[in-house]
Parts: structure tokens; C-alpha cells; sequence
């Protein structure tokens, strides 16, 4: 028996109203949030910062960061070439040059949820810069560990590729196999910040770079032409792509920074975060934007502003719940909408420069620096952790 038109109408009204309910998204809160200090340089102040995370796939915890010590005083200076290369240390700033201290790759690993950390490896490198690497680390499959270098940081070492490199260790960090060159450095400078492992296996390395050769031009010059950088390989990092476009290309001029991270949706598409340089503003700005799936790779839509102030190092992380959450010492926000909307969870922001990841149990870990880009010596830094649990509201 067929039903009047006005009641299929009805039955329609009530199927959508159903779905529309179905539709809203869940809302979640943060328990049990707590902080620890998880290592502390064996000197006073401490200069410990810039911290990678990531989980190895036996559910252990690993952090990286860099380490220095040494003398406060009477140190030497980088060679004026060097200085002026780098665009270090800043001017009037001399505390900033690291020239002549033991600086140090340090890397904790926790098999029990954070409660306790063993150093696994401290591997030494010699700059004038405060850091090399430690941010861009992630474990693979197969359990060794894949970093990222930023080569032109490294000029006591010319040997070096002088531009942004790989490393492998399958040994969980204690030593590291040799550079491997990602992208053609006769084309392309780069500069990798974040190594991101996809559901399907493939991996991103996400950061900055400027279409010039190698160290072809001084990290004063790259500040007015980096662009997002963003490489996928399918191999295990044996091969990369070209670069795929991040942002339109009105963006690309006056873009004025490397850092931005990327969180993969369920469908595919990334959510990106970065942090940039506004020149109508005269500020450093947070922004947001999308890169939709086409196939293997992706393509850009429109980025504009993200409704979070400016505070440092862009964080991201999909959650096992479902939400994506932005870290970041301003406070903790999660969407569950691919960023048209964003909600603050009732937790501290964490310290400087955070990483964060999930462990097996579900429970939120975020690692990071008290302090922020500092002087060394001019403040006592530590690595500290927080962590929390999400639940449904």
C-alpha cells in the first residue's frame, strides 16, 4: 500500500532530522592531567630544548633533544664567514653562539607509560647553532628510527651535505647510518621539521624549502623565501617526490617560515597548522589550510587564519578517538570537523616547542622545554612531560 505524499514528506522530515542528530559531533574533555621533569641537564643552568617524540612499534616511548654544556664564559666564536652565512649568532647577542661547547643528540626511551626514563645515546656534533636536529624523528615499522638533519647547521663539519638530510639508526639511536639527501641540492634547500607516518605505511617530511641550490644563499635570504615543503615516499624513504604544493601559490612570496605540521583525516585529506610571517600584519601569525587527496598525493585549498595566537612550533596529533588536537603552550584545542571548528580542552598549554604522541592505553603525552629559545645559560631549561587522558563528554 502506497502511503499519501504527506506522509512519506513526514517520514522524510524525521529521517533527516535523525541524521542531522547523528551528525553532531561528539564532545570530549581531558583527565588526570599531569607534569613531570624527565631529565635535566647534569649541569646548571640547564640547556636542554628542541624535543622530538614518537612511539617504536613495540609501544615504547622514545625523546630526543639537544643538549649543551660547557663553559658560560671565555668561549670561542664562529668564524665571521660562518656567522654571516648563518645569520648567527643574532646581532648584539653573542650567548646565542655555541662554538666550543659539548653539544649533544640526547635520546630517553620509557617502556613503562612515561613513569621512568633510561638515556639510550648521546651522539655529539659540533656547531655555532643551538640544534641540528632531534625535532624530526619517528620510528618505523621495522623499528629503526628515521631523523632528520639539518646539514647547512653543521659548517665545522664541510663534509656534510649542507642542506637538509636523513639518518637511520637500527639500534634504537645509539649509532647512525650516513646522510642521505632527500631532495636534488642543486635545485632545492631544505629545511625538514616534522616526519609523519601515514595509515597506509607511506611517509611525509614536512618543514621548509627554497627553490635555490644548496647553501647558496645565506639563512638571512631564506627567511624571505622558504615555502612549505612537503615529500611523500612509498618506499620506506628510499626515494621522495618532488615537492607538492602546500599552500596556493598567492601565498608563496613573503611566506617567511619552515615550520608547520600536518595531521592525516580519515579520509585522507591533511590537516595543516603553520606557523607563518604576515607582512601586512608585521607579526608572526598561526594559519591553517587543507590539502585534499587526488589520488597519491594532494592538492592545496585555501589557508587563511587559524584561531590560535602565534606560539612557536605548530603541533599536531589524530587522536584514536577521533579528534585532531592542537598543542601548543597557548593551550590544547581539538576539532572533529578537519579545522572548521575548534574547542579548548580544560588542561595548562604545554612549555616550548612541544611533540606530542598516544600511547597504547590511549593516554595523551606531550613533551617539551621549559624555557623557550634561549641564550645559553640565560635560563635553567628541562625537558618536561605532560600527559592526560581524552574522553567522550
Amino acid at each position: 500500500m502506497r502511503l499519501p505524499f504527506s506522509q512519506l514528506l513526514l517520514c522524510l522530515v524525521f529521517i533527516l532530522v535523525v541524521l542531522a542528530l547523528n551528525a553532531v559531533a561528539d564532545e570530549f574533555i581531558a583527565v588526570d592531567h599531569q607534569r613531570q621533569t624527565i631529565y635535566h641537564s647534569p649541569q646548571t643552568p640547564g640547556f636542554t630544548c628542541w624535543v622530538g617524540a614518537w612511539t617504536m612499534p613495540d609501544g615504547s616511548m622514545m625523546v630526543s633533544f639537544t643538549q649543551a654544556t660547557g663553559p658560560l664564559e671565555g668561549r670561542p666564536q664562529a668564524p665571521k664567514e660562518v656567522q654571516e652565512k648563518l645569520n648567527w649568532p643574532p646581532p648584539g647577542r653573542p650567548a646565542y653562539d655555541m662554538t666550543g661547547l659539548d653539544l649533544r643528540n640526547v635520546h630517553l626511551r620509557s617502556t613503562d607509560s612515561g613513569k621512568t626514563w633510561e638515556q639510550v645515546s648521546a651522539d655529539p656534533f659540533k656547531t655555532c647553532m643551538n640544534g641540528a636536529t632531534c625535532e624530526p624523528e619517528v620510528a618505523l615499522p621495522d623499528g629503526s628510527i628515521l631523523r632528520g638533519v639539518w646539514g647547512n647547521y653543521l659548517p665545522y663539519n664541510p663534509e656534510l651535505p649542507q642542506t637538509g638530510y636523513l639518518q637511520r639508526s637500527t639500534d634504537g639511536s645509539k649509532t647512525w647510518g650516513p646522510p642521505e639527501v632527500f631532495l636534488d641540492p642543486k635545485k632545492y634547500f631544505t629545511f625538514p621539521k616534522r616526519i609523519r607516518v601515514l595509515r597506509d605505511g607511506r611517509i611525509l617530511i614536512v618543514g621548509g624549502i627554497v627553490y635555490a641550490p644548496a647553501n647558496s644563499i645565506s639563512m638571512k635570504e631564506c627567511g624571505d623565501r622558504l615555502e612549505p615543503l612537503l615529500t611523500v615516499s612509498k618506499d620506506q624513504g628510499k626515494t621522495w617526490s618532488e615537492p607538492i604544493q602546500v599552500v596556493p601559490e598567492k601565498y608563496h612570496n613573503n611566506w617567511g617560515g619552515e615550520e608547520y605540521d600536518v595531521a592525516e583525516l580519515s579520509n585522507g585529506d591533511l590537516l595543516c597548522v603553520f606557523r607563518r610571517r604576515v607582512p601586512e600584519l608585521k607579526a608572526e601569525a598561526r594559519w591553517q589550510g587543507l590539502l585534499k587527496k587526488s589520488g597519491d598525493l594532494w592538492t592545496p585549498g585555501e589557508a587563511g587564519p587559524a584561531p590560535f595566537p602565534h606560539s612557536g612550533h605548530p603541533e599536531l596529533l589524530a587522536t584514536k578517538e577521533g579528534p585532531i588536537l592542537h598543542v601548543a603552550s597557548s593551550g590544547i584545542h581539538y576539532t572533529n570537523d578537519a579545522g572548521k571548528t575548534w574547542q579548548q580542552l580544560d588542561v595548562p598549554g604545554s612549555a616550548y616547542y612541544p611533540h606530542a604522541v598516544q600511547g597504547r592505553d590511549g593516554r595523551i603525552f606531550v613533551f617539551s622545554h621549559i624555557g623557550s629559545d634561549d641564550a645559553y645559560g640565560a635560563v635553567d631549561q628541562s625537558i618536561v612531560m605532560d600527559s592526560f587522558q581524552l574522553e567522550k563528554k
